[in-house]
């Protein structure tokens, strides 16, 4: 018959496993919490690979699909080639990127939107995954766009061509065609960004459009002025730097977005 030391001995290791299981299960929470989530893990194809491309924090970075077609991302862009792109052709992004493509055919999907051209286009895409927004574009060729999702109220696609584009928002299941102004693009390709007597809310809310950036601003902004000045092929902090010296501000870059201090 088990004695009571015995029995205290039995709950004391009863009582050590617990808590040990507790901390691991506690552990494993913590690392599950914080490890980043794969971008459009949904959209993986399963056994697929893919290789990830991003953008760098206030600049613009330029690389070249297999097949050598141009790609521009945008700040905080993240663009996944699977292992069997020459095959499949299909692309995924979370965030803002430029597409020149000649070779043909080539599909990009988003969350929100599918674009696929079957002949040579430019277009640009504008889709981030923790948005309910989206946007895309079309500088030259003819492009489809759909929705990425199944809509309960329209399912039909759209034939985008030069200066059309389309404006879309999955939260009220919105895909509407539109059009722009191409310059507005070219002026974009060329990294040409010019500010003239721009109040400066303004120009922050330019600035977070061009660089696919989140910019906080605290304190007073009525004595910053207008903001004035022209950058070409400038870096996020290149032009907070120069803009300061009127505006008198100081900023911070963190990893995914900027804040501005009065």
């Amino acid at each position: 018959m088990p004695t009571q030391q015995a029995n205290t001995r039995s709950r004391r290791k009863s009582l050590y496993v617990i808590i040990v299981v507790l901390c691991v299960i506690a552990l494993l929470s913590v690392f599950i919490l914080r490890s980043p989530k794969e971008a459009l893990s949904s959209f993986h194809e399963k056994g697929q690979t893919y290789t990830t491309y991003e953008g760098v924090l206030g600049e613009r970075k330029k690389i070249s699909l297999p097949d050598g077609t141009p790609v521009i991302l945008n700040s905080n862009t993240k663009l996944l080639v699977p292992a069997d792109f020459a095959k499949t052709h299909t692309l995924l992004l979370d965030g803002e990127a430029y597409f020149d493509s000649t070779a043909f055919p080539l599909t990009v999907k988003t969350n929100i939107l599918t674009m696929t051209a079957t002949k040579p286009a430019a277009f640009k895409m504008r889709c981030f995954e923790s948005q309910q927004g989206a946007t895309a574009y079309v500088l030259s060729g003819e492009v489809k766009v759909s929705k990425s999702y199944h809509s309960k109220t329209d399912d039909q696609p759209e034939m985008l061509g030069p200066g059309n584009m389309v404006l879309a928002n999955k939260e009220i299941d919105l895909m509407e065609k539109e059009t722009y102004h191409p310059a507005e693009m070219e002026t974009w390709l060329q990294d040409k960004l010019i500010f003239h007597d721009e109040p400066f809310m303004n120009a922050v809310r330019k600035l977070e459009e061009w660089y696919s950036t989140e910019i906080y601003v605290e304190g007073d902004v009525s004595a910053a002025g207008g903001i004035n000045g022209e950058f070409r092929q400038a870096s996020l902090t290149k032009v907070l730097e120069e803009i300061r010296r009127t505006a008198r501000f100081n900023y911070k870059v963190r990893k995914d977005k900027v804040t501005i201090n009065f």
